[in-house]
């Protein structure tokens, strides 16, 4: 399996992970992968709790980000 290089464009930078992950999908099992995907599922859903904002705060953060 091919590593995972970072390039200076966004654009490839994303496709290249694009390709890298459809090539791990491919290669390995259904259970391996989507239990790493649960693993960083689960760690933002963590996260995204321990935040504890109100609705209005999160929309009035995001506005300010944007």
């Amino acid at each position: 399996m091919r590593k995972l290089i970072p390039k200076k464009d966004n654009k490839k930078d994303r496709m290249n992970f694009v390709e890298y992950w459809a090539e791990y999908v491919k290669t390995h099992s259904d259970d391996e992968w989507s239990s790493q995907q649960n693993i960083l599922i689960d760690s933002q859903i963590k996260n995204a709790r321990s935040l504890r904002l109100s609705r209005e705060d999160y929309l009035k953060l995001k506005s300010n980000n944007a």
